[in-house]
C-alpha cells in the first residue's frame, strides 16, 4: 500500500489559507488593499472587540457584477492578472486571487456588492470555502465583505492567535497604515460599535501624522515632511523628530508603490540617515513612501505579501539614507550662536562678550571658532536663537514678541551660569536655553576630529617631556594599524621598546591629561571596529571626543563657558552628541508659567 498519498483538496484550501491568513490583521490588509484597489474613496473598517469574531470592511469603489461576485471567492480568481508576464509590472495591491478563497477558507464570510452599471446588486455567502448561497440584495455601489468565526475549522491557528488587545492592536497598525500612505482617502475604523476613526480625505501627509502623534507646543509640526527623487526613485513621507525616537520598530510605515510593506532595507535606512541624533538603541518613528519600476520589485516572495524583494537592495538603501540625512539637516537647528555680532542700532546683540575675552582662549576649546561657523547679521543670529515658533501667528503676539526682542538686543550682555558643574544655563528669548557640557563639547569635538580624520590632519601641541604609555600586544596590534589616523588626528608617538609608547604630542586644544586617556581608550575600542560595522574613522573620533571632552562635575570659567556655546551651535549638528543624546534643552516660557500656575 503507498505510503504517499494525495491531500484531500478541503485540506489543500486549508493548509494554503493558513498561509495567507495567519491573524485578523491579515484579513482587513487583504481586504483593505482590494477596496483600495476598486478605486474606493470611502472605505471603513469595523472589528468586534475579538477581531477573530467578527470583520467588515465596506467601501465604494467599482463593486462586482453577479458573475464577478462568485468567481470572486474562488481559488486563483482574479481580474488583475492575466499572464505570467504580468508578474514583472504589478501596480496593483491584489493579483494573485488568493485573498478571499483564503479568508473563505477558515471563516463564515459574507460578500455583498454592486457594480455601478447594475440596478440590483448581489450577495454570496460562503462556509469553510463552501459557496452555500447566492442572492440578490438592494445596495449602493461598493463592496461589503463580511468576515465571522475566523479559523473555527482550524481550531488549531485559533489557540495560537495573540490575545485579544495583542490582536486588536495588529489590526490597528494594519488600518492606521493605510490611513497614513493613502491619505486621499475617506477612513472610518470602529471597534465594538465605537467610532475610533473618522478621517475625511486630505492631500497633507503631516497633518495625517500629526493625527497620531499630535502637533508640538503651541501647534508645531509634530515631524518633518520631505519629498525629492533620487537614483530613478521618488521619495515621500515624515520623518518623526528626534525626540520621539522609541525602543521599537513599531512606529515605522513604509510603502512601495501604495503597498504597505515591513522592508529591513528601508528601516536600517531610515535609523542611519538619523546618524546620531538618536542613541544607537533607539529607533525613528517614520512614515516613508517609494515609487519605484515595478520591475525592480518582486512583491509575491511571501504568502502574506507583507514582504517584498528589490533588485538592487543597496540602491534603494542609498537613496533613503539620503532623502532621510537630508530632510534631518534641514529640520535640526545649526547655524545659531551667542556671539559677536551688531544689529541695524550698531550695539552688539545679546550674548556678545565684546573682542577677544568674548571668545576665549582657553586651551579646552582654542582660541578660534570653526571656519564653517556661519556669517550671518547679529540680529539674524539673534532671532534665530531667540524667534518663538511660526505657529504663533497673530499679528497681536507677533508685535509683542518683537518688541520683546529689540528689549533682549539692548541688552549688554547674557550671562551663562553653570549649574552643578553639569549643566550651562543661559535666557534666551521666550525662555531658557540648558546645555549638557560634556554632550556640548562631544559634539564639538567629534566634528573636529573628523574634519582632521578625513582631511589633511590637525595640529600638535608638543609635550615639554614626552609621556610613556605600557601598551598589551592587542593594543599594540591596533597602534600599527592606525598609525597614520591617529596623525592626523594630532597625535605624535612612537614606539619606546617593546611595549611602550612614547606619545610626543597631542591634538591642539585638548588637556594632555584628557588626550592620553582618549589614546588609551582609541588603541581599545579600535579593535571592535569589524564589530560595531562602523568606518576606522568614525569609531576613532567618537571615542576621541567622548573621552577628551570636559567632564561633568568640572567647574568652567565664564569665557570657557562662552566659548563652549558658541562653539556647539557652529557646529554641523548642534543638536545631539555623537551617541545621539541631546545637547541642549529648551524650556519655554510657558512651559514655566504652567509650572508656576500662571497659566
Amino acid at each position: 500500500m503507498a505510503r504517499i498519498r494525495v491531500l484531500p483538496p478541503e485540506v489543500v484550501g486549508q493548509i494554503r489559507a493558513g498561509e495567507v491568513i495567519d491573524r485578523p490583521a491579515a484579513v482587513v490588509k487583504e481586504l483593505i488593499e482590494n477596496a483600495l484597489d476598486a478605486g474606493s474613496t470611502l472605505i471603513a473598517v469595523q472589528v468586534a472587540a475579538s477581531p477573530d469574531r467578527s470583520i467588515r470592511v465596506l467601501d465604494d469603489g467599482g463593486g462586482m457584477t453577479r458573475e464577478d461576485a462568485i468567481l470572486s471567492v474562488k481559488r486563483h480568481a482574479t481580474s488583475k492578472l492575466e499572464a505570467a508576464a504580468d508578474l514583472q509590472g504589478i501596480r496593483t495591491l491584489g493579483f494573485r486571487g488568493e485573498a478571499l478563497s483564503s479568508i473563505a477558507e477558515v471563516s463564515r464570510l459574507t460578500l455583498s456588492t454592486r457594480a455601478a452599471e447594475d440596478l440590483a446588486g448581489t450577495q454570496v455567502e460562503v462556509l469553510g470555502g463552501t459557496l452555500i448561497q447566492v442572492s440578490g440584495v438592494g445596495r449602493a455601489a461598493g463592496t461589503t465583505v463580511s468576515v465571522e468565526d475566523l479559523f473555527y475549522n482550524t481550531p488549531a491557528r485559533l489557540r495560537f492567535l495573540k490575545s485579544r488587545d495583542a490582536e486588536l492592536r495588529a489590526v490597528s497598525r494594519v488600518v492606521w497604515g493605510y490611513v497614513l500612505t493613502v491619505p486621499a482617502v475617506h477612513w472610518r475604523f470602529q471597534v465594538e460599535g465605537r467610532e475610533d476613526v473618522d478621517l475625511p480625505p486630505s492631500s497633507n501627509l503631516l497633518e495625517r501624522w500629526s493625527l497620531v502623534y499630535g502637533r508640538g507646543a503651541k501647534g508645531a509640526e509634530p515631524g518633518v515632511a520631505f519629498e525629492g527623487e533620487s537614483a530613478g526613485l521618488i521619495l515621500r513621507g515624515v520623518l518623526g523628530l528626534p525626540e520621539q525616537a522609541r525602543a521599537n520598530r513599531e512606529h515605522q510605515y513604509f510603502a512601495v508603490n501604495g503597498r504597505v510593506v515591513s522592508s529591513p532595507t528601508m528601516g536600517a535606512a531610515m535609523r542611519q540617515g538619523y546618524g546620531n541624533l538618536i542613541p544607537s538603541d533607539r529607533y525613528p518613528a517614520g512614515l516613508l513612501m517609494v515609487e519605484i519600476d515595478p520591475a525592480l520589485v518582486d512583491v509575491n516572495v511571501h504568502p502574506t505579501k507583507r514582504e517584498i524583494r528589490f533588485r538592487d537592495e543597496q540602491r534603494v538603501f542609498q537613496a533613503t539614507r539620503g532623502a532621510v540625512d537630508e530632510a534631518m539637516r534641514r529640520y535640526v537647528p545649526s547655524g545659531v550662536e551667542v556671539g559677536s555680532g551688531t544689529g541695524a542700532s550698531g550695539r552688539p546683540f545679546a550674548g556678545v562678550e565684546g573682542g577677544a575675552a568674548g571668545r576665549g582662549g582657553s586651551a579646552l576649546w582654542g582660541g578660534d571658532p570653526p571656519a564653517r561657523q556661519p556669517d550671518l547679521d547679529g540680529l539674524d543670529v539673534a532671532k534665530t536663537l531667540y524667534a518663538p515658533p511660526e505657529s504663533m501667528g497673530a499679528e497681536s503676539v507677533r508685535e509683542r514678541e518683537e518688541g520683546d526682542l529689540r528689549e533682549t538686543l539692548a541688552e549688554p550682555e547674557i550671562s551663562i551660569w553653570q549649574l552643578h558643574d553639569r549643566y550651562l544655563l543661559a535666557p534666551i528669548r521666550g525662555g531658557l536655553v540648558i546645555i549638557d557640557q560634556h554632550a556640548a563639547h562631544e559634539r564639538i569635538l567629534y566634528e573636529e576630529a573628523k574634519d582632521r580624520l578625513f582631511g589633511p590632519g590637525g595640529p600638535t601641541q608638543q609635550l615639554l617631556f614626552p609621556r610613556l604609555v605600557d601598551l598589551t600586544a592587542e593594543e599594540l596590534e591596533v597602534l600599527l594599524l592606525h598609525e597614520t589616523k591617529l596623525k592626523r588626528l594630532g597625535y605624535d608617538v612612537a614606539l619606546f621598546g617593546e611595549r611602550q609608547l612614547a606619545v610626543r604630542g597631542v591634538p591642539a586644544s585638548v588637556p594632555e591629561e584628557a588626550a592620553i586617556d582618549a589614546l588609551k581608550r582609541i588603541l581599545v575600542a579600535a579593535d571592535d571596529d569589524d564589530v560595531s560595522g562602523e568606518p576606522p574613522e568614525e569609531a576613532i573620533a567618537k571615542t576621541f571626543a567622548c573621552h577628551a571632552a570636559v567632564r561633568s562635575g568640572q567647574t568652567l570659567k565664564p569665557e570657557e563657558r562662552r566659548a563652549l556655546v558658541d562653539r556647539l551651535f557652529a557646529t554641523g549638528l548642534p543638536h545631539g552628541d555623537p551617541h545621539g543624546r541631546n545637547t541642549y534643552v529648551r524650556v519655554t516660557m510657558e512651559d514655566l508659567d504652567r509650572r508656576f500656575g500662571r497659566r
